[in-house]
């Protein structure tokens, strides 16, 4: 029993651990991404109209946490035509998972958003990284550590207060919890198997009002000479009609610009 519990946490945290990952780089689906946007799946601009359009539909209040949480459902309902949730994966192994609970997703749409805190490849990430499956390392070395829970929470709670700018935050806590205002924000329960990942920097103009909703912070200080740095985030795109009912799948070794 021991060993097979073992070895079920290996084949979730293989993905994670860099030595592995080298020595089954034949394994890796490369998509060719070429210069230009010739062959993005979505634009980055059509990424940022979708998000600035999206959040801007948004509640938050932290007090009334779970009624907001279910009326931000209703509006990604009437605003997307979806609606996702995690629940338990039909995977034997599979822990939590993200599934359509409501409506379809036709191909090309933005479903998820990797949410957690964001380094930069000089930074140390060691004692956050041990038996954390949640380490997504970007294509330029940058990770973000999207675990809701232990030494990372803690991490990613101090961060935000840090750089908030008086009352203001300018990233979410919510998704640390059952009820996440942004419901976007559950893309590190995405089992791999089938989205691909999208990297998009989110430009230090965005809207500040719609900053609350983002749920990525860096390591370092967010504000450079009192301005606001771009904001790494990382999305899921779907490949294929989704029905309702599915659960959510990505491939995490597939990365488009």
């Amino acid at each position: 029993m021991i060993f097979r519990y073992l070895k079920n946490k290996w084949k979730n945290y293989r993905y994670r651990f860099t030595p592995w990952i080298i020595l089954n780089l034949k394994e890796r689906k490369v998509r060719d991404v070429h210069k230009g946007q010739n062959d993005k799946l979505i634009s980055d601009e059509h990424v940022l109209k979708f998000f600035t359009n999206f959040l801007s539909n948004l509640d938050n209040d932290p007090i009334k946490e779970e009624a907001i949480y279910n009326e931000n459902l209703n509006k990604m309902r009437a605003h997307l035509g979806f609606v996702t949730e995690r629940k338990q994966s039909v995977l034997p192994t599979g822990g939590i998972g993200v599934f359509v609970t409501h409506g379809s997703i036709e191909p090309g749409t933005v479903v998820s958003m990797y949410p957690g805190l964001i380094y930069s490849p000089h930074e140390p990430i060691l004692f956050q990284s041990l038996l954390n499956p949640f380490i997504f390392r970007c294509i330029d070395g940058m990770l973000i550590d999207g675990n809701d829970k232990n030494l990372s929470k803690f991490m990613y709670r101090s961060c935000c207060q840090r750089d908030r700018i008086g009352p203001y935050l300018i990233s979410d806590m919510s998704w640390l919890t059952p009820f996440p205002v942004n419901p976007l924000a559950v893309g590190q329960y995405i089992i791999k198997q089938m989205l691909p990942i999208k990297k998009f920097d989110i430009p230090a103009d965005f809207p500040f009002h719609l900053r609350k909703f983002i749920p990525n912070n860096f390591y370092s200080s967010s504000c450079e000479n009192d301005e606001i740095r771009q904001t790494r985030i990382i999305v899921l795109v779907s490949l294929r009609h989704i029905t309702e009912g599915e659960e959510l799948f990505s491939s995490y070794f597939t990365v488009v610009h």
